[in-house]
């Protein structure tokens, strides 16, 4: 559907773009440099001005000519009169160099022409009534249309402005960041290619999150002893936000895995490579607190994005977009991480969109830095960082990870920076 609807729309521009071009260039050649008529790649137009040719060719009609001298008996033809008139008419008889033409509904034949005055001959007539008749078509089908599909049309054209503010509001993803960019395709993986076991990079997590949770136990019990309403309020809603986000990771790792379903080992070539590098570089540079650096990376990504692709295939539908969308800037890092793993690459491109987005406009840097006091979002960043070199550790039998270059990199230049 997406398909058809961004070809429709090229013809639909495509045929405006040419007839303003057609106006232009008419205009041009006929009032500017004084021609008597337009040549536009062999043929030209004129409107016809009387009912000589009726039955044929009415009154306004539109007459295409094709340009040349050549003319046979039946055929129609556009000539230009001594006085500079254009006449368009049949041709009737040929004698010697001499063409004669009668309107097919006079009772006389035309002074005789030479074929140097011929401008060419008819090859389309366009009637503004078959215009109407096909708007009136047009018209009926899309009735016929909206009967049987009432629901999606009335979505579509009448509460299209409902939905364009929708696409605005704070917290949504606005949809165009998904259908107007330019069509491009993946460059092919070459080099090297690491196999991990998903079921490992499972167990990886597991563990992890299971000393994670020991240590907020104990972090926990230490707060428990205060007892201000305040910190209390304040507490529940950090709470909850913690909640959202480890809901919001396991609904998405659930969906890699539901749609990779057959996806055992995670073939990591260079692509995905160059993908894992880039997430663990956007990861070092957050924990730096550099934001214009930051900025720079996302804007600058490292490999080439893709385009043109079904969102709800993809598993982005609205409802999980605008989810991701209000998301700390950590959790996208980590749902790019996994969307790595699983090799989906529509998810990560789509994910990777968001964060753009976001980054682009966050003017004053609330996306683009963790606050010093948040000790939550520092831990779950270094928790994604750990979890990434463990990966490394494990399965970089080819030395092709460099997560180490990346982080000696980002200090250093952060070093020179300050």
């Amino acid at each position: 559907m997406r398909a058809t609807k961004n070809v429709v729309k090229s013809i639909g521009y495509l045929f405006v773009g040419m007839l303003v071009a057609l106006c232009v260039y008419t205009f041009i050649m006929t009032d500017i440099l004084k021609k008597d008529y337009a040549n536009v790649f062999g043929y030209t137009y004129f409107v016809v001005a009387t009912g000589s040719m009726s039955g044929t060719i009415e009154v306004n009609d539109v007459v295409i000519v094709k340009l040349g001298q050549e003319a046979n008996i039946n055929d129609i033809i556009t000539y230009q009169t001594e006085d500079g008139d254009f006449i368009t008419h049949r041709v009737v008889k040929k004698i010697g160099n001499q063409i004669i033409t009668q309107g097919d509904v006079n009772n006389t034949e035309d002074d005789p022409i030479k074929k140097e005055e011929i401008v060419g001959t008819v090859k389309l007539v366009i009637s503004p009534s078959f215009v109407l008749k096909l708007i009136a078509v047009i018209l009926i089908v899309f009735i016929l249309l909206a009967f049987l599909n009432f629901d999606k049309i009335f979505k579509r054209f009448i509460v299209g402005e409902e939905n364009t503010s929708k696409k605005i509001t704070k917290g949504s993803v606005p949809e165009e960041l998904f259908t107007t960019t330019p069509v491009k395709k993946e460059e092919k993986s070459t080099g090297n290619t690491v196999n991990i076991p998903i079921s490992e990079v499972l167990q990886i997590q597991k563990d992890q999150e299971l000393a994670e949770v020991e240590d907020e136990i104990e972090v926990l019990e230490i707060e428990d002893i205060i007892d201000i309403d305040d910190n209390n309020i304040i507490r529940k809603e950090k709470n909850s936000a913690k909640e959202k986000e480890k809901e919001l990771l396991e609904q998405v790792l659930n969906l890699l895995r539901i749609k990779n379903d057959t996806l055992t080992i995670t073939k990591m070539n260079k692509k995905w490579l160059t993908k894992y590098q880039y997430v663990y570089k956007l990861a070092q540079i957050l924990s730096m607190g550099d934001s214009t650096e930051l900025t720079e990376t996302i804007m600058h990504p490292t490999f080439k994005e893709i385009y043109d692709y079904d969102l709800e295939r993809a598993g982005l539908y609205e409802n999980l977009r605008n989810k991701i969308y209000g998301m700390p800037i950590y959790v996208f890092l980590r749902i790019l991480t996994f969307a790595i793993l699983y090799n989906d690459q529509t998810f990560f491109d789509g994910v990777y969109k968001i964060l753009k987005y976001k980054v682009q406009i966050d003017s004053e840097n609330h996306f683009k830095e963790i606050k010093k006091n948040d000790a939550y979002a520092k831990k779950q960043l270094k928790s994604l960082i750990t979890f990434m070199q463990k990966i490394s550790i494990r399965f970089d039998n080819k030395k092709v990870f460099e997560l180490d270059r990346i982080e000696r990199y980002v200090k250093l230049k952060n070093y020179v920076n300050h």
